[in-house]
């Protein structure tokens, strides 16, 4: 095939020649025309710059074409070139069609001869063993790995644990080796030769640390890094490691604290920076995580405005969700508008890129950029930003905020002449002091603008000039706050409409707007995504009842609400719908939430039932997690079931048990305890359950 009358003598090496053929040859590819893409690569090979690539289109095509002996060939010569992509091992295994466990080891094993320091070969085979088998192969593994010290041990072996048997026998080989070291400096007290450093002790009780976190047992996991920190009192990682652990707890002040300490180890690391701040904004300490960041921002301008320039939204998402909790809601509003902002401005930003690619010729990249364009709201900062902004604008409709001046009106109509005379005082003086504040405020911002060294151009300057100034106190008092959480909504209905949190967030805004044709809309795309979730059913419900309630709805709408409506309850009244609900959810205690939430909605006399369906601790419940315990215990302060605090205080002593390190279910009196923590907790439940 021509290249557009363009040719290079064979032996001259041209980078814009090459990507011009990698183009074309990706083109072929996505045609699914493997024989012409296969010969095409095959013809220009020595005029392609990237080599790598080169080798990996052929054993692709190689494979997609059946012939698997040449394949097999080019499989291997990639793996001398990197024995850890764990795609060439897969594309060796298609292409030698190895059928038994004995053949895919025997491979493994004469490529582990080969490559002695490559990790892959060992650790892949863990993937395909059971028993006895996976024991002996898992036992070398981690002895080689605790003596030379490898910190991501866990973080390699993570995937093994959806097993139950291997996670077992991991548990029992490495505390047995722990055990050992501490008596003999030996894995095993029956060996003789050479003794194991120190270290090796010290690894094995960080592996055991990460192991015991992972399976929930965090009383267990603290004493082992807190071993190993007495040990070695210098190293990040088991600090990092003891403040994952409290986050994971449930105790995020405690886990900011650690996290804290670990970055005051070495202050000159940005990663651990930047965790740290991220841990502080986790525990809501929004002005220390400034400060953090503030050592790695430019001078003369505030963290928070740099960070936004720099379009750092990792920290936005996180100072949103802290926001949140806090119930500042027009800061977190404020954030939100920024990050969409900052989305706006690389769609903005990416017509620079299309003379600057063409002019390069870097056609592929060129062409991941669009369709990255294509689907860029779909990015989680986004989803989150846009997820938050609709649940305070949802907030806000439900209960606007009132004027201050107002509320006192309000209240000074209950108070004496003195009383009154002196509220009044009070309220001149503050007004005065946050209004040198804000004076004082006013001429350090005109000071920091001048003295920033790049000015923007006049282009740009009139570009900032037509952007609205977002102030905290005019968003949070929005006149339609449902219009407002619609624009947020729209693109995540058109690019993120394959999660069912999407689906819902539509439902609640309609539901308020009294859409029904559109709240069914929302129901029934949910409903195909996940029919058995929790806050779908609750939905569910709502929409059945208000349905009910209107009566006076045109004929044709009714019809078709009640045809698509049967489909769903298929002829099950509420109550038996929620009944059923319940009894196919037994085990899960968020479904149980759910369930109970909609018994007290439905019937209001079934309080101490739904109470004690959403309140069960007992064994047969498998999510027992701070997540979830945190969500019923945010249900029973919110009035979801009604006033009951006396059964809060019940359920939090039992939680307190099962917990004892969780912040939120600390007693009264303690540093963060009752019904400021559960809420301060509840709204990050997410973060308790994830992985860093």
């Amino acid at each position: 095939m021509k290249l557009l009358g363009y040719m290079v003598p064979p032996n001259k090496i041209d980078y814009e020649y090459s990507e011009l053929i990698l183009y074309q040859n990706q083109v072929m590819r996505e045609a699914d025309l493997f024989q012409e893409s296969l010969e095409h690569i095959e013809t220009y090979e020595k005029q392609i710059c990237d080599k790598l690539l080169v080798e990996e289109i052929k054993g692709e095509m190689l494979l997609k074409l059946g012939r698997l002996k040449e394949a097999s060939e080019v499989f291997k010569n990639l793996i001398d070139r990197n024995a850890e992509n764990w795609c060439y091992y897969e594309g060796l295994e298609k292409a030698l069609q190895l059928s038994t466990l004995e053949e895919r080891l025997q491979i493994y094993e004469e490529i582990s001869k080969q490559h002695p320091r490559a990790i892959s070969p060992r650790r892949l085979p863990l993937n395909l063993v059971p028993g006895e088998k996976f024991r002996e192969l898992m036992d070398k593994f981690l002895r080689v790995n605790f003596s030379k010290g490898c910190p991501p041990l866990f973080t390699t072996l993570k995937s093994l644990y959806y097993n139950t048997e291997k996670i077992s026998i991991i548990q029992e080989l490495v505390t047995n080796y722990e055990a050992s070291l501490k008596t003999c400096d030996f894995f095993s007290p029956y060996e003789n030769g050479e003794t194991e450093p120190p270290t090796t002790l010290l690894w094995v009780q960080y592996f055991l640390a990460q192991h015991f976190d992972k399976l929930g047992q965090y009383s267990l996991a603290l004493d082992y890094i807190n071993a190993a920190i007495a040990s070695t009192p210098t190293l990040i990682e088991l600090f990092y490691m003891k403040a994952k652990i409290y986050k994971h707890i449930g105790n995020l002040r405690e886990a900011a604290k650690w996290m804290d300490e670990a970055q005051s180890l070495d202050t000159a690391d940005r990663f651990i920076n930047s965790k740290c701040a991220k841990y502080m904004l986790r525990a809501n300490m929004i002005k220390e995580a400034e400060e953090m960041c503030s050592k790695f921002t430019r001078e003369g301008t505030s963290a928070m405005e740099n960070l936004n320039e720099m379009q750092c939204m990792w920290f936005q998402t996180e100072c949103i969700s802290a926001y949140q909790r806090l119930g500042r809601y027009g800061d977190a509003l404020k954030k939100c508008h920024e990050v969409e902002r900052h989305f706006f401005e690389i769609t903005d930003d990416q017509f620079d890129f299309h003379t600057y690619c063409m002019r390069k010729m870097t056609l592929r990249a060129y062409v991941d950029l669009l369709r990255l364009e294509d689907i860029l709201r779909r990015h989680a900062f986004y989803f989150k930003a846009a997820r938050s902004a609709i649940e305070i604008y949802l907030k806000l409709y439900d209960n606007p905020l009132t004027n201050e001046s107002k509320q006192q009106e309000i209240n000074s109509e209950n108070l004496s002449a003195k009383e009154l005379k002196k509220m009044l005082s009070k309220q001149r003086r503050a007004q005065k002091k946050a209004k040198l504040e804000e004076e004082k405020k006013h001429v350090e911002r005109e000071r920091q603008q001048k003295n920033q060294k790049k000015k923007r151009d006049e282009e740009e300057e009139e570009t900032s000039g037509l952007k609205e100034e977002l102030i905290p106190e005019k968003l949070e008092r929005i006149e339609n706050p449902l219009e407002e959480a619609i624009k947020f909504l729209i693109p995540l209905k058109n690019l993120v409409a394959d999660n069912i949190d999407t689906h819902l967030l539509a439902f609640e805004i309609y539901f308020r707007k009294g859409k029904f044709l559109l709240m069914l809309q929302s129901v029934k795309r949910a409903f195909a995504i996940n029919r058995n979730n929790p806050w779908l059913h609750e939905c569910l419900i709502k929409f059945s009842k208000s349905v009910s309630n209107h009566s006076n709805l045109p004929d044709v709408v009714s019809k078709v609400l009640s045809q698509e409506m049967q489909k769903i309850f298929v002829n099950k009244d509420l109550e038996s719908f929620n009944e059923d609900f319940l009894k196919y959810n037994a085990t899960s205690l968020q479904h149980l939430l759910s369930g109970a939430k909609m018994m007290y909605f439905l019937d209001k006399s079934r309080q101490e039932k739904a109470i004690a369906i959403a309140t069960r601790l007992d064994e047969t419940i498998r999510d027992k997690n701070v997540k979830t315990l945190i969500k019923v215990s945010e249900a029973l302060l919110d009035g979801s079931f009604g006033n009951c605090n006396s059964q809060y205080e019940e359920y939090r002593m039992a939680c307190h048990n099962l917990l004892p390190f969780t912040s939120a279910f600390l007693p009264a009196g303690s540093e963060v305890s009752g019904h400021s923590a559960a809420l301060n907790h509840t709204a990050n439940c997410d973060v308790l359950a994830s992985e860093i």
